[in-house]
């Protein structure tokens, strides 16, 4: 079954079908067009290909979008070797001496923590801590209590991207949702923010390839 796959999907760069302990047959394509079927555990060969068959169109149309995003993902990676992007803006890794990464980190907290103090003072809200994270999957969060988190991957984003995500954690101190008054909250004090939403997830593709090079650096 692998192989006729990966004669159907050309645009894949792996594929994996994997039985696993779930309720519902679902559908994984990463951003390295890696295609991931996963099924429940009793479903037979023919099931499987009648669920693929099903949802054949769609995941050809996706791989080939993906396969062109991840293209020019590495059109760039490769413009600029042995370099991060420094809020925005592509540095030579060897400028910096070893180990990297607490460098980086003190330069976020140095633009990161007087920032929110300045957004809080704005809108008027308190807060009750700020600690960076190693987070992969959001570039913030608000606790129930009030304690704020930014990922360490905001350093390689443009100041106006962290001063968006800074907002839209604030906002959450009164709105622990998504909701039309919470969006409201945050355009007030930043009325591009989803424009800046989709051009920060935009870029942020290419985070995770940076993050593996300061973490390839010697520490």
């Amino acid at each position: 079954m692998l192989k006729a796959m990966q004669n159907l999907y050309p645009h894949a760069s792996k594929i994996y079908i994997e039985r696993k302990r779930i309720t519902y047959p679902r559908i994984v394509i990463k951003a390295d067009t890696s295609l991931f079927i996963r099924v429940p555990l009793h479903f037979s060969n023919s099931q499987i290909q009648d669920f693929i068959t099903q949802y054949h169109t769609w995941i050809e149309s996706t791989l080939q979008k993906s396969s062109a995003s991840y293209m020019a993902l590495q059109a760039t990676l490769n413009a600029h070797p042995n370099e991060i992007l420094l809020f925005g803006s592509w540095q030579d890794i060897s400028h910096f001496s070893n180990p990297l990464k607490p460098q980086l980190l003190s330069m976020l907290q140095d633009y990161i923590y007087p920032r929110v103090n300045e957004y809080a003072t704005l809108m008027g809200l308190t807060y009750q801590s700020i600690k960076i994270t190693n987070a992969l999957s959001r570039f913030g969060s608000c606790t129930h209590d009030n304690r704020l988190f930014f990922s360490f991957m905001l350093i390689f984003a443009k100041k106006h991207f962290i001063d968006y995500v800074i907002i839209h954690e604030l906002a959450h101190i009164c709105y622990k949702n998504h909701s039309h008054e919470f969006w409201n909250l945050v355009i007030k004090y930043c009325p591009n923010a989803k424009a800046l939403r989709l051009a920060l997830r935009q870029e942020a593709r290419l985070y995770p390839a940076l993050l593996q090079r300061i973490n390839q650096c010697k520490e």
